[in-house]
């Protein structure tokens, strides 16, 4: 990071403290020289232009954009054709917002002292930034009008094929797709509302460029959606997908179960970006054991909440989080030391042996299990 980018980092920081008025200005401009976002309701506009706000305060739109800046904006381009605005209104709007996070930056740095030098190189990165975001917003929105034509049959002919176990049938699609069988492989899960205006698919689909995609099933008001690709997947922060590496096309059918596995224990417990059975670890069986689940939650999470003036259960879930030590708890929580010693004393009395490794990774089961 360059010196000017170190030196705008702290008025970035002091922007999105007021993020709300920022959003609220940054909609008033657009809406009021845009006609297409004027008329478009804002749920179905803003979750994409959120994302390009959200990158100008957490990446770093005084340097070179990078990969998480192209992925958030491919995600609002993608936002955009579901809400059916034309590409140079979505570059008007993406120019716009920026500007207005612009100006908010260059207020804060002016007024703590910056030379006129720091501001001008700042405000030339910052359009250099911004312009690129702009190229790219409207990249995602051409993938997704194209990609609403639908998946290419052969893939979903694939992908069912090694879902549904038709080892012989996928082999002969894969070499008639020409895909080399013996590769490793990456599977792919992921869900939305049924709502064509979500975006949430054609945001995972256009950060994984060369993937195979299923031909999406509806079923109880959501999307399901699985895919392949040979690369790590990439999973914006927004979202949850489940993924699952295969050691070559064989392996796909069970990788395609385990992400579908990892995508529903990800989404009970609210994880975000990619999500595998292996780090995902005790929830799985929490997750799939409703039993084993109940029994965790009576032994160790039940007591505590007998007493929820004393803030036991999150007592202890920040305790196991601060790896045991009284003085971080304490401050995470906003109480003294001896709060916390009490509240540990007093559920040493109400679970017994519950600091032992064994019984502390059950607690943090059950303690999950509430959360």
């Amino acid at each position: 990071m360059t010196s000017i980018e170190q030196r705008m980092r702290p008025h970035l920081d002091a922007m999105w403290a007021e993020h709300d008025r920022l959003v609220q200005r940054v909609t008033r401009v657009v809406t009021a020289t845009v006609p297409s976002y004027a008329q478009t309701p804002s749920s179905e506009v803003w979750i994409g232009m959120t994302r390009i706000l959200e990158r100008a305060a957490h990446g770093n739109p005084f340097g070179e954009p990078g990969e998480t800046d192209r992925i958030a904006a491919l995600g609002t381009g993608a936002q955009g054709a579901r809400a059916g605005i034309a590409a140079e209104d979505l570059v008007a709007a993406v120019l716009l917002g920026a500007r207005e996070v612009e100006h908010e930056v260059m207020e804060h740095a002016a007024a703590a002292g910056l030379t006129t030098a720091d501001l001008l190189d700042a405000t030339r990165r910052a359009r250099s930034w911004a312009e690129q975001m702009a190229v790219w917003a409207v990249e995602g929105l051409r993938n997704a009008a194209s990609d609403d034509r639908g998946p290419d049959p052969r893939h979903h002919q694939l992908i069912t094929a090694l879902e549904t176990g038709a080892e012989v049938q996928a082999h002969s699609t894969a070499l008639d797709l020409g895909l080399d069988p013996s590769v490793p492989w990456w599977a792919i899960a992921g869900q939305e509302p049924a709502d064509p205006r979500s975006g949430a698919g054609a945001t995972l689909r256009l950060a994984n460029p060369g993937a195979l995609w299923s031909a999406p099933r509806v079923e109880d008001l959501v999307t399901s959606y699985v895919g392949l690709t040979r690369h790590a997947p990439r999973v914006p922060s927004e979202l949850v997908a489940g993924v699952a590496r295969a050691p070559d096309l064989a392996g796909l059918s069970t990788a395609l179960r385990d992400a579908r596995r990892a995508l529903r224990v990800g989404l009970r417990f609210d994880r975000q970006g990619a999500v595998g059975l292996p780090e995902l670890g005790l929830l799985v069986p929490l997750h799939e054991d409703p039993a084993l689940a109940s029994r965790l939650v009576e032994r160790w999470a039940a007591p505590l909440t007998r007493e929820p003036r004393h803030a036991l259960a999150a007592t202890l879930w920040c305790w196991l989080e601060q790896e045991g030590h009284v003085e971080p708890t304490a401050i995470a929580l906003g109480v003294h030391a001896n709060t916390v010693r009490n509240r540990l004393a007093r559920a040493d009395r109400l679970l017994g042996d519950w600091r032992s490794p064994h019984h502390r990774a059950e607690v943090w089961a059950a303690l999950q299990l509430l959360r």
